[in-house]
């Protein structure tokens, strides 16, 4: 790739101690290099943030900026406003400590956006229940301001991507909303 921008990709964690390990390993093994990530524990009360400091030295090597902050809880609405604060990236992907994504998530997406010049892309995404049997959802779909207008083929928050300065003039994510994927 000739232009590669910064990708802030954010994982909020809550309660998330058996899940956020493989998630933040599958985000240092995207195949996109140029990549900060920045990591909020929104007040765990398990042992999540013990988890996450032991993959501290693997991140600090693998992305050009990394930031894991811990504090009471707030919500995940106010976590991904803290994120945005804190990113310098031109994109922005949450990803939820309980996600994976695959190795090539970032650079596809990042393909979307020189492709379709949005203000958002997303992929694909697998479901898995607890006998861990996948379900693909959205595979080769197009979103209309229609189909989300009407709540039709909502698409999956972790396989997106979105331009910052798109999110910071909409006043960010809504806070005391249940579903901020959605109302955004």
């Amino acid at each position: 790739m000739s232009y590669s921008p910064l990708v802030s990709i954010v994982i909020p964690c809550y309660n998330h101690s058996q899940f956020v390990q493989e998630t933040i390993q599958s985000v240092i093994d995207q195949d996109y290099e140029n990549i900060e990530l920045i990591i909020i524990d929104d007040g765990s009360k398990d042992n999540s943030v013990e988890v996450i400091q032991e993959m501290i030295p693997a991140c600090e090597e693998r992305f050009v900026r990394f930031e894991f902050r811990y504090r009471p809880n707030k919500g995940l609405c106010a976590t991904l406003n803290e994120a945005l604060e804190w990113c310098k990236g031109e994109y922005f992907s949450p990803l939820a400590s309980d996600d994976i994504a695959l190795p090539h998530k970032t650079s596809f997406l990042f393909k979307k956006h020189q492709q379709y010049n949005a203000a958002v892309v997303f992929g694909s995404a697998r479901q898995f229940n607890n006998e861990n049997e996948g379900k693909d959802l959205f595979l080769n779909c197009e979103h209309t301001l229609k189909d989300l207008m009407f709540i039709k083929n909502i698409p999956a928050a972790p396989a997106s991507l979105m331009r910052v300065d798109i999110i910071r003039n909409v006043g960010g994510f809504l806070e005391g909303v249940a579903l901020e994927d959605l109302y955004m």
